[in-house]
């Protein structure tokens, strides 16, 4: 209800909050539609990598459970992707966006906020998950389960609560903490009962692994076996409020000190824990997000586990910012009695469209690698090379993209590793791009132009300068030119035939 007036029948504030929803949802649609349209770039470089892994999941089925693809993200793009191929997978991200906005909203009334609607409204409104949610990315997906799973654990629904938090690690590695605690929760509620449900989705993520790969070694070790991520990525440190620098990206500006104050209320309640449960769930509600806000702050400082700073990590809990600024917005606007909250709430949501208007950030267009990408995928189709180099090793996810191919195919031995790199195969061509061959979030997928160069590779120079401004310019690259180029390699040994 607006501030200050009581309202005048039940069902009139029920048909006000309904158009609420549906307004929100039409526009944030019919926006997030468009750039999806004009948008010929991806949101970041994996969000190219998880739409491969889902359009060739039916033909090669070891994507769907591959750990860097991860298995429930893969299966829920899967058909959109065959169906429907980029355009499919983009209006499925839209529909779990517009799912996170509505879990925001149960979540919003059952802790009895006055306008629930006000949580979807800022939830769709943060200006990170607007861009994520024409993209092929993991953030998403993973908000949904988190949020549905904590929706289910405040109203008590121990089960589905205990599945779909088991489910998130399947779409990213924070879902191994969301695991820890909850069975701490669970033991805290004395549900022994579904704790072994929390093991589920992993237990047969793992068996199905070590079934479909044939990895050597014991069904229950396959998983640990088979995580690329090293402890020590090749991304450095950071500083450790790059996060916290990075909130007006993801609850956008206006909105950010409405989030301060409802953390601050929800947190509150940590005070009297022990009264009922849902002052268990406020509390919960705000320290959630923190500790992912934590976590990622320190895993950036120290340097560990291939963290690369980037904002969109926040996104993993993007409903609990959105009920956590319509908590802030509706006491500020009660205590200041001022009206019309979710009208001011609309327009601060828009605010960003007047910046995008004035520093374009969408649509996403192709960047620089991203075009080199694209030449060579267009020059090795014509290229009497296929024929006799048929098998690509490349670590730029754009090659495979322009090439319309799949990156885990040939019995999956073309992934861009070190192993793979130390003893060529033959009829290979690998191409060498300075920003994903250089540095990885696993080492054993980045290598040097020397280590390549020693391994017996067969350097292209007039491939090189066919990529590069400076090679174009008549000015072929040694293998130990300057990393800021391209550079493509052939196997020793060619393949006399086409697979």
């Amino acid at each position: 209800m607006e501030n200050g007036a009581e309202p005048t029948c039940p069902r009139r504030t029920l048909d006000r909050t309904t158009r609420t929803i549906a307004l929100t949802i039409a526009i944030f649609a019919a926006l997030s539609l468009t750039c999806a349209l004009l948008s010929d770039g991806f949101v970041a470089a994996d969000a190219c990598t998880h739409y491969l892994y889902a359009r060739y999941a039916f033909a090669d089925p070891v994507n769907l459970v591959d750990v860097w693809a991860r298995p429930f993200v893969t299966a829920l793009f899967a058909i959109p992707a065959h169906l429907g191929g980029r355009m499919g997978v983009r209006v499925t991200s839209l529909l779990i966006a517009i799912g996170c906005g509505l879990v925001a909203w149960r979540i919003a009334r059952g802790q009895g906020h006055r306008r629930p609607e006000l949580a979807m409204l800022l939830t769709l409104g943060q200006p990170l998950l607007f861009v994520y949610s024409f993209g092929e990315m993991t953030e998403l997906p993973f908000a949904l389960l988190l949020g549905a799973a904590f929706l289910a654990y405040q109203n008590r629904r121990w089960f589905w609560a205990a599945l779909l938090i088991g489910l998130t690690p399947t779409a990213r590695p924070e879902g191994f903490g969301f695991v820890a605690l909850a069975a701490v929760g669970l033991l805290v509620q004395r549900r022994w009962a579904v704790l072994p449900v929390l093991m589920l989705p992993l237990l047969a993520w793992d068996v199905g692994g070590w079934m479909l790969t044939a990895r050597v070694g014991p069904w229950w070790h396959w998983l640990i076996a088979a995580w690329p991520w090293s402890e020590a990525g090749m991304y450095g440190r950071g500083n450790i409020l790059s996060y916290v620098a990075a909130l007006p990206v993801i609850v956008s500006p206006l909105v950010l000190p409405a989030t301060a104050i409802g953390t601050a209320l929800d947190l509150r309640e940590g005070a009297r824990l022990a009264e009922d449960h849902l002052r268990a769930c406020r509390f919960l509600t705000a320290a959630i997000p923190l500790f992912v806000l934590v976590v990622h702050s320190l895993l950036r400082w120290l340097g560990k586990f291939g963290s690369f700073g980037e904002p969109r990590y926040l996104l993993v809990v993007a409903p609990f910012w959105g009920v956590l600024s319509a908590a802030g917005w509706e006491w500020a606007f009660e205590r200041l009695k001022w009206k019309h909250p979710v009208r001011w709430a609309a327009a601060a949501a828009l605010v960003p469209i007047v910046v995008n208007a004035i520093h374009p950030a969408v649509p996403i267009r192709l960047d620089a690698d991203w075009k080199t990408a694209r030449q060579f995928a267009d020059w090795y189709r014509k290229s009497s090379l296929r024929e006799r180099f048929p098998n690509v090793i490349a670590s730029h996810p754009g090659i495979f993209y322009f090439l319309d191919a799949n990156p885990t195919g040939n019995n999956r031995t073309g992934g861009f590793t070190r192993g793979l790199i130390g003893s060529p195969p033959r009829g290979a061509v690998l191409v060498w791009d300075p920003i994903f061959s250089a540095k990885n979030a696993s080492t054993e997928d980045a290598t040097t132009l020397a280590a390549i160069q020693a391994a017996g590779w067969i350097a292209r120079p007039d491939i090189d300068a066919m990529l590069n401004r400076s090679g174009a310019q008549g000015k072929p690259q040694a293998p130990t030119a300057p990393a800021q180029d391209w550079h493509v390699f052939v196997s020793p040994t060619e393949r006399s035939t086409h697979r």
